[in-house]
């Protein structure tokens, strides 16, 4: 595995080094490309999101390098430094190659280097010393790890660089680690600031409920419409959906609409030839503003505020609260599953170690957290999931560290998971992840019941109780020589396995028990599913099993009561990403909003002469995304290459 790794390390390192020949890099003179003030501030504020969602991993990760000879860096997609965290004198001698703000470290520019050739091979990469591709920079040793946005487009790379007398293995990992802590920060912001938009949205057509209205994103393009509003407009919602304001109205007046600060009265005219023979005198307009304070979508209504006073508001807060919430009652109404539970609630008082099987989503988590509950141990639940720690770094996370262990190590050490869970359980999740070696060195504080921080001589007692779970199949991947023998039987004292959710006849139990916390959730009294909706999801075969079922219906839910305003959840509220059945026809309203698709496409590229990132930005949407589109819709790349040929 680690030959495998090192061979390919080797091969992106030669492809780099070739790249930096043909780019015309010159090894022994490096022409700088370096910004000025005001591009440098412009290129940050891109990426305000992700340095203000990440601050913490950032500063916690200079704190670790801060009296070491390293310094830590963030670069753009293209390269440029926006900011660098380090001390003298190492950044003194790491400015004179420019290793600083502002600096380009792109190929073209640098040649082979960390922050370059992980923006072009798109994955962590280091470069140690001589394989640096100009002489000057064979003094530094560099890690990097590319900084995705939650729509996958790449943003741009963490880096950490050094004295090459100080490269360490383990520095790799910690910055892998902190990349994927950073996006992980960035994804959760992301949905939290789209959740609240949808909810501020939601309200807003709340306040305006059976009154005709639209919304419009910040460019002035039509993103949602209702029948009321668009009769007024002579088209139907799905081709009004895409279309721009301006098709309706004039520049002035659409300036004058999507400039307002509030809530206010404008009193535009619809295009006479456009409109649907009503007369309308003036529009309601509000903003919609995301935390930033920036406008990023616009509701109007051409007639006044009407409150309807059946209508339950949604609380944000009290949705975001009961969503973080887990659930405390296990819903079990299937012979399978009771049989599981039962064996549980005996073995839960003693110290037996427990190995929990079952495909991902089945509960594995909430069975463990049962019985650490049900044990009587006075120490607390610590969780550790096997798979999102890389391997250079699961021994120092489960056993800890000593102060200067490695490059980067906490002045005072870490405690480890073991020593975090004394007293306590330890659920080790996906354990079948584990290297070989990481299997070895647990397995060997399993029998001890003593563990050694890493550069520490003096081994600790631990009273501990380990349950730990996995999707596989272990006793196969025993067979196949991908897990350790000895370490599945002191895994398996008990053995418990989930049953998944197509083989247990409680699926509707546990639907009513979901819909009861959506109810709580949304502000109204019930929730249920019609026939139809029932027969779908029965004859569905669950593939992320408990987990995804609750997703689906929380999906639904939201659809029929915030969008339709119903508590009755219909076929077309569900949606099942991996259905073989229930496909609607070419002429259903899934159909129709294909169709609706295509248009708002074909509207973007034909206003942008086909320029992609310019029609992305329209669209609202990432580049990646929209090459997505493209290659499903044959039609808008013909029409693409119509326009550029024009």
């Amino acid at each position: 595995m680690k030959f495998s790794k090192i061979k390919e390390e080797t091969i992106s390192l030669i492809s780099s080094w070739d790249r930096s020949k043909s780019f015309g890099v010159d090894p022994l003179h490096v022409e700088n490309d370096l910004l000025t003030g005001g591009e440098l501030e412009d290129r940050k504020d891109r990426l305000h999101d992700l340095f203000h969602t990440s601050s913490f991993v950032l500063d916690n990760l200079y704190k670790q390098l801060k009296n070491t000879p390293f310094m830590v860096l963030v670069s753009d997609a293209d390269g440029y430094i926006l900011k660098s965290w380090g001390n003298s004198p190492f950044t003194n001698r790491a400015r004179k190659v420019w290793l600083d703000a502002g600096a380009n470290w792109h190929e073209k520019v640098k040649g082979t280097n960390a922050i370059g050739t992980a923006i072009i091979e798109k994955k962590p990469i280091s470069v140690v010393g001589e394989q640096h591709y100009c002489r000057e920079n064979h003094f530094l040793c560099c890690y990097a790890a590319p900084l995705y946005s939650p729509t996958g487009e790449l943003l741009g790379v963490l880096d950490v660089s050094g004295d090459v007398r100080h490269h360490q293995a383990h520095t790799m990992g910690m910055v892998i680690a902190a990349a994927q802590a950073c996006q992980a920060h960035l994804l959760l912001e992301s949905a939290k600031r789209e959740l609240t938009l949808c909810i501020q949205e939601t309200d807003t057509i709340f306040d305006w409920y059976g009154q005709p209205l639209l919304s419009v994103d910040r460019d002035g393009v039509i993103t949602r419409i209702n029948q009321d509003a668009s009769r007024i407009f002579g088209l139907p919602p799905e081709k009004c959906i895409g279309q721009h304001l301006s098709r309706w109205f004039s520049r002035k007046d659409i300036d004058e609409i999507l400039s307002a600060k509030g809530p206010s009265f404008v009193e535009p005219k619809l295009k006479t030839d456009s409109s649907g023979g009503e007369e309308i005198k003036k529009w309601i307009v509000r903003p919609v503003r995301d935390q930033r304070d920036r406008v990023i979508r616009t509701v109007l209504s051409p007639k006044p505020l009407e409150r309807k006073e059946h209508v339950q508001k949604v609380n944000v807060q009290e949705v975001k609260e009961q969503s973080l919430t887990r659930e405390s009652d296990i819903i079990c109404n299937c012979p399978k599953a009771k049989e599981v539970f039962r064996l549980a609630s005996v073995v839960a008082p003693t110290d037996a170690t427990i190995l929990i099987q079952g495909e991902t989503g089945t509960g594995k988590e909430v069975i463990a957290q049962s019985i650490h509950r049900a044990s009587g141990r006075s120490g607390p639940l610590v969780v550790v999931n096997c798979a999102a720690i890389p391997e250079s770094l699961i021994e120092s996370e489960l056993f800890g560290y000593e102060k200067g262990a490695f490059t980067g190590a906490k002045n005072e050490g870490h405690q480890g998971k073991f020593e975090a869970a004394d007293g306590g359980t330890l659920f080790l999740d996906e354990i079948g992840e584990l290297s070989l070696a990481s299997q070895a060195a647990l397995l060997r504080v399993l029998e001890e019941k003593r563990v050694t921080r890493i550069g520490s001589h003096r081994s600790k007692p631990v009273d501990v109780r380990i349950i730990a779970a996995t999707n596989r199949t272990l006793s196969q991947e025993v067979e196949e020589n991908r897990f350790r023998a000895d370490l599945y039987y002191r895994l398996c004292e008990i053995e418990l396995f989930l049953p998944p959710l197509r083989e247990r006849s409680d699926l509707f139990d546990l639907a009513e028990h979901f819909l009861e916390e959506m109810a709580k959730e949304l502000g109204v009294p019930h929730i249920s599913l019609d026939q139809i909706a029932r027969e779908k999801i029965a004859g569905y075969s669950w593939p992320g099993n408990i987990r995804e079922l609750r997703q689906v219906l929380r999906q639904a839910a939201y659809r029929a009561c915030l969008l339709r305003r119903t508590s009755t959840i219909t076929v077309q509220d569900i949606s099942l990403p991996r259905e073989k059945v229930f496909q609607p026809s070419v002429h259903s309203k899934s159909g129709l909003w294909n169709q609706q698709e295509v248009e708002t496409l074909k509207m973007a590229i034909e206003k942008t002469e086909g320029n992609l990132s310019q029609a992305a930005r329209l669209l609202g949407i990432s580049r990646t995304t929209l090459y997505r589109k493209l290659s499903q819709y044959p039609q808008i790349r013909k029409l693409r290459k119509e326009v550029l040929r024009n």
